[in-house]
């Protein structure tokens, strides 16, 4: 647990894509492709894949900001932040 004064500070380094040669990362992918365009519901599997590294951000982001009263840096070092998808 990283509470207040524990961390300050988390340094992100690159985007945490799962691997995408996984066979129930590519399987997921199809998928939801798949789904998204036969059903015109959901999303597809490169935007899933997208928001599965993302969410990984989200909560490495997480251990640094733990409640409205906390504080501390957040630095993310890849060009691909930038980007408005990744």
């Amino acid at each position: 647990d990283f509470a207040d004064d524990n961390a300050r500070g988390v340094l992100v380094v690159g985007v945490p894509f799962q691997n995408a040669r996984d066979p129930q990362v590519q399987l997921k992918k199809a998928y939801n492709t798949h789904r998204a365009r036969t059903t015109g519901q959901g999303i597809d599997g490169d935007t899933w894949y997208s928001l599965q590294a993302l969410r990984a951000v989200n909560q490495a982001v997480g251990r640094c900001l733990r409640h409205v009263r906390d504080y501390g840096s957040i630095v993310l070092l890849d060009e691909r932040f930038r980007r408005p998808a990744l």
